[in-house]
């Protein structure tokens, strides 16, 4: 099933972003924040606390345009039965005076066993040699609330009771702000233009990101951490031609 939406961006929405992110201007992530209202979009009939963005990536050919509209599809292409929950993917293509597309995973906790099909995993891991490029960033203790200025209001990012019933001892960083960091530090460094990665662990507001890099066989493998522990696992990101 597919929604069709119209967004529109201006200037200050992209430098609220970038201040989100950790940058000043546009950042190759503000492309998710307009396709997806800054969030991963939930929209689903479960407990806010058992849902974690598990997947994201996003490709976009050109630059955007500082203003703009564009008209955004949403499809969700997949649910998968993973035993212990459900994986919901969906898919957003935008249209317009940009064109790009972004795809999010989300795992519902206790939402599995209803018989569907499991869905295949594919792993990309970074090569043993050292890394070509190591990037670093300290979020700030205010980081969340920057990021759910761009329209991700999951109280899991700002409220401590909240956070604690989905087991976190206090707010996490959103997932898309860890990833928007990471997609800044890659294009900085490599201009890239696709990004895709697996959320394996919270990030806190106040951690140190660090993020190592791979270029081979025309690709960029890369994988973030924050303190000694990967948060972003399986990423790929594709250099400018």
């Amino acid at each position: 099933m597919s929604t069709t939406v119209v967004r529109s961006w201006t200037a200050d929405d992209v430098e609220r972003y970038a201040a989100a992110v950790g940058g000043t201007g546009m950042q190759p992530g503000f492309a998710i924040a307009v396709a997806q209202f800054g969030g991963p979009q939930f929209g689903l009939e479960a407990d806010l606390t058992r849902v974690l963005h598990a997947e994201q990536s996003l490709t976009l050919p050109g630059e955007l345009p500082v203003a703009g509209t564009v008209e955004v599809t949403r499809t969700v292409t997949d649910v998968f039965d993973k035993g212990s929950g459900s994986l919901v993917v969906r898919e957003w293509h935008a249209e317009g005076d940009a064109r790009f597309s972004t795809r999010a995973s989300l795992f519902v906790r206790g939402a599995g066993g209803f018989g569907g099909p499991r869905g295949t995993t594919v792993r990309h891991p970074v090569p043993t040699r050292a890394p070509d490029v190591e990037l670093g960033f300290r979020t700030s203790e205010d980081q969340a609330e920057l990021y759910r200025l761009t329209g991700d209001d999951n109280p899991l990012h700002w409220d401590p009771a909240f956070a604690r019933r989905g087991g976190f001892p206090r707010p996490i960083l959103h997932g898309l702000a860890t990833y928007g960091i990471t997609a800044r530090l890659l294009a900085e460094s490599l201009s890239v233009v696709a990004v895709g990665g697996r959320f394996t662990h919270p990030v806190y507001p106040g951690d140190e990101l660090q993020v190592s890099a791979w270029v081979e066989d025309g690709e960029v493998r890369f994988r973030t951490t924050a303190n000694h522990t990967t948060v972003i696992d399986d990423g790929r990101a594709i250099p400018r031609s």
